[in-house]
């Protein structure tokens, strides 16, 4: 039983055969086999072009997110001052308000 991979290699010996023995053959195949070439490179460049794309889409949508972080930081940080300084003036206004009472009592 001959194998798949024997009659390859048989059918590539009979071209290697016609292509020494016939000019016109050889550039045939030539022809073919850069025609087969430029179409693996393209399908290659497709290929690396649609990978680049979807990176690029990510790397954007990183981009976004950080952005959003930031500014949901910054936010926080703002919203985090007013408390402090709230929490500091209502202290403050205490503690004059009971100085206040306390000269005015005495």
């Amino acid at each position: 039983m001959e194998t798949t991979a024997k009659r390859k290699t048989r059918a590539r010996g009979k071209v290697k055969v016609l292509e020494k023995e016939s000019l016109e053959a050889h550039v045939d195949l030539c022809a073919e086999r850069y025609r087969r070439l430029e179409e693996k490179y393209q399908e290659l460049k497709d290929s690396i072009n649609e990978s680049n794309k979807v990176i690029h889409e990510r790397i954007d949508k990183v981009k976004e997110s950080i952005d959003e972080h930031r500014q949901m930081s910054l936010e926080h940080h703002f919203k985090q001052n007013r408390i402090l300084i709230t929490t500091a003036v209502a202290v403050i206004v205490a503690i004059i308000g009971s100085i206040a009472s306390h000269l005015m009592v005495g």
